[in-house]
């Protein structure tokens, strides 16, 4: 589900940009160009190609609409971890590794993280080395992450760029053709700024927002797996549940740490 903050953004910045538009002008079908759009667009894609392998710049446009569409890690979901790591302790304690897998929900299944230190578990693995193998696994995946970020604030650069030489094209193409209707130079004139507009709005409300989007969401995840990890090298030590809570609650706020019921007033 898409962010608040995310969807207030992006709609305040395409309305206001509207609302401009509408109260300047009648005729808004001049800021509408297809070559336009395609010129910047389509250059923008091609340079980071050029800077990048094909499937890093998918994986960095397909994190950029994941990190759009999706909310980030909240303190609520970290309170929910705290709660569910103490109770797939007493399961563990009671019913060993078996009951611990059929314990597991189908979305936790999909969290390649927590499906991971279940693996690892049932694999047999101590608790150091399961601190070492999820560490790993959390530094490649911020490795990846950053990668991905880089992308963006790439493209957020090459827009701009590419956006200024549709503009010049523009007027290369209007002075060549000032022998005719000078009446016409002032619309051409207006046509060949529309690429500097788009790459500007794509540079400043598409590319680099959601690289530190993604960034700042690359940070909540590894916040997350430090929790998760040492909840599975807890789990690994069969430690007691209200131990384990107490010990997670360190990743929590302080006004949102869980409280068992057993110790609420």
């Amino acid at each position: 589900m898409i962010s608040p903050s995310t969807l207030i953004g992006i709609t305040a910045g395409i309305g206001l940009f509207v609302a401009a538009i509408v109260n300047s002008t009648d005729n808004y079908m001049m800021f509408v160009s297809m070559a336009s759009g395609m010129m910047v667009v389509g250059s923008t894609f091609a340079a980071s190609l050029i800077s990048f392998s094909f499937l890093e710049v998918m994986h960095a446009l397909r994190a950029m609409m994941q990190t759009i569409l999706s909310s980030n890690t909240t303190q609520t979901h970290l309170k929910d971890l705290v709660k569910r790591f103490g109770e797939l302790s007493a399961i563990y304690r009671d019913g060993g590794i078996t009951a611990l897998e059929d314990a597991l929900t189908k979305k936790e299944k999909e969290d390649f993280f927590l499906a991971q230190g279940v693996e690892l578990m049932g694999a047999g693995y101590k608790q150091a080395d399961i601190r070492i193998i999820m560490g790993d696994t959390m530094d490649s995946h911020w490795q990846r992450q950053t990668l991905e970020a880089k992308i963006l604030n790439t493209m957020g650069v090459y827009a701009p760029g590419f956006g200024m030489v549709g503009t010049i094209v523009g007027l290369i193409i209007m002075l060549d053709n000032m022998g005719g209707d000078m009446a016409n130079l002032g619309k051409g004139l207006a046509l060949a700024l529309i690429t500097t507009l788009y790459g500007v709005l794509l540079s400043n409300l598409l590319f680099k927002p959601t690289a530190a989007q993604v960034t700042e969401k690359q940070e909540q995840e590894f916040f997350r797996h430090q929790m998760i990890t040492d909840g599975f090298v807890l789990l690994a030590e069969k430690k007691d549940p209200l131990l384990i809570q107490d010990r997670l609650n360190a990743y929590v706020s302080p006004a949102k740490r869980y409280v068992p019921e057993s110790l609420q007033d």
